[in-house]
C-alpha cells in the first residue's frame, strides 16, 4: 500500500462503518414506520405478517398489535357478550365465560369448541360467594363437566 497511510486507511473504515451504520438505522426506521402504518386486518395480512388460527381471523404485528377479521364477526355486536342477568353475562365464543357484564363487552376469545361448554347452555352465571360472577355449580353441572355430551362432530354421519 504505497500512498496510502495508516491513519487515513484508518480514517476510510471509520467513515464507511458510520455510513453503514446510517443506512442500517435508515432502513430499520422504514421498516418500523411501515409497521406503525398496518391499521387494520387486512394490511395486515397484505403485509405479510402471520395470521392466527382462530374465528375470526386475527392477524399479529411484529409490534404486537392484533387486528380481527371484521368480516367473520357475528353481527349483532361484540362477539363475547350474550345473556345478562345479576350484572353477569355469559362471554366467550362458545358460551363458555361467566364474567361481569361490564368486562363482557371486553371479552376476546378463540372459537374452538369442546364438549364440556354444552354444559353450560343450561347452567346459571350470577354472582358467587366471594362477589365474583361465576357459574354455579350444581350437581347436574358437575355430572355434565364430568361426563360432557360427546360432541356430535366427531360421531359418524351417513349421508
Amino acid at each position: 500500500m504505497g500512498g496510502l497511510s495508516t491513519t487515513t486507511l484508518v480514517g476510510t473504515i471509520v467513515v464507511l462503518t458510520l455510513i453503514a451504520g446510517l443506512l442500517l438505522a435508515f432502513a430499520e426506521n422504514k421498516r418500523e414506520q411501515y409497521v406503525l402504518s398496518v391499521t387494520n386486518f387486512d394490511e395486515c395480512a397484505a403485509a405479510g405478517f402471520p395470521i392466527m388460527e382462530s374465528y375470526p381471523e386475527q392477524c399479529r404485528t411484529s409490534d404486537g398489535r392484533t387486528f380481527v377479521n371484521e368480516r367473520q364477526v357475528a353481527p349483532g355486536g361484540e362477539q363475547g357478550l350474550g345473556l345478562q342477568a345479576n350484572g353477569c353475562a355469559v362471554a366467550g365464543c362458545s358460551g363458555q365465560l361467566c364474567v361481569s357484564a361490564d368486562e363482557a363487552g371486553n371479552i376476546m376469545t378463540t372459537c374452538e369448541y369442546r364438549a364440556e361448554y354444552a354444559c353450560y347452555q343450561e347452567a346459571s352465571c350470577e354472582p358467587q360467594a366471594g362477589g365474583k360472577c361465576g357459574w354455579t355449580m350444581t350437581p347436574a353441572l358437575q355430572r355434565c363437566l364430568a361426563n360432557p355430551p360427546a360432541d356430535e362432530t366427531s360421531l359418524p354421519q351417513a349421508y
